[in-house]
């Protein structure tokens, strides 16, 4: 057997089961590492995918981007789409590592679902439409350079070094500059959003959030990392029928309200 293995490898293993004191046991006959590099959709057969499924997903991404009514934000989109290993990455990353959205799928998921609720939102006090949605989708893009796929998701170097709201704005620089008199103060807000959307500094945000637009983005982010992450940690971490285990992120316990 080889025994020259990383934390997160994939493996190979035979063994015969057997009693011993009363208690089942595996006798490993043979262990070996079976992948030695990985794509993103080998990971589809290990972890968990969004319950929506990522076909889902691409169709209502594509569908929001199409009601986008600014001609440079569409084609800001464009340029995006275009770019299919990006765009790949963006469909099935997860949104963070041990947080929030964790699965297959769900940076996508987190993104549209921040995307519908801003647009109800500025239907209902205001705001610019088009930037809240772009803001929404974009405003964790540079998850997919911070996070790589090496026997499981995990930070790479880059994102360990620059972090996911650096990443995002070099992202989004790359992307801008493609784009023919693309104007100034869009470029600005949605960079603005970027870099102001944990909220304060704190939390890892250079900037406060300093325009509608960007209050509404931080706020809808911070409520549906939230209670996604409650939800998670509820699947897996129930201490009875009603309460959580400890929560030592949110440094609480959760209720499970009873259905009817």
């Amino acid at each position: 057997m080889n025994g020259n293995f990383e934390k997160n490898d994939i493996v190979y293993i035979e063994a015969s089961p057997k009693l011993y004191q009363q208690r089942l046991q595996l006798n490993i006959t043979d262990v070996r590492k079976i992948m030695e590099e990985f794509s993103i959709n080998d990971m589809k057969a290990f972890f968990p995918e969004s319950k929506k499924g990522i076909e889902q997903l691409k169709e209502e991404y594509f569908k929001l981007v199409g009601e986008i009514k600014n001609s440079y934000i569409r084609s800001l989109f464009d340029k995006l789409n275009n770019q299919k290993d990006v765009l790949e990455r963006f469909f099935l990353f997860p949104a963070s590592i041990g947080i929030h959205h964790t699965y297959i799928g769900g940076l996508i998921e987190h993104s549209l679902t921040m995307a519908h609720m801003g647009k109800l939102i500025v239907d209902t006090i205001g705001g610019d439409r088009d930037i809240v949605i772009a803001g929404s989708l974009l405003h964790d893009i540079g998850k997919i350079d911070e996070i790589t796929v090496r026997g499981g998701f995990k930070y790479s170097d880059k994102g360990r070094l620059i972090g996911h709201i650096g990443l995002g704005v070099l992202r989004l620089e790359e992307l801008i500059k493609t784009i023919d008199k693309f104007p100034i103060h869009i470029a600005d807000v949605l960079t603005h959003i970027i870099i102001s959307h944990h909220g304060i500094e704190e939390w890892g945000s250079p900037r406060k959030p300093m325009c509608i637009e960007a209050l509404i983005v931080h706020y809808i982010d911070n409520l549906d990392s939230k209670v996604s992450g409650v939800k998670e940690y509820m699947e897996k971490n129930m201490e009875d029928e009603r309460w959580t285990e400890y929560h030592r992120f949110y440094e609480s316990r959760f209720y499970k309200l009873p259905e009817g």
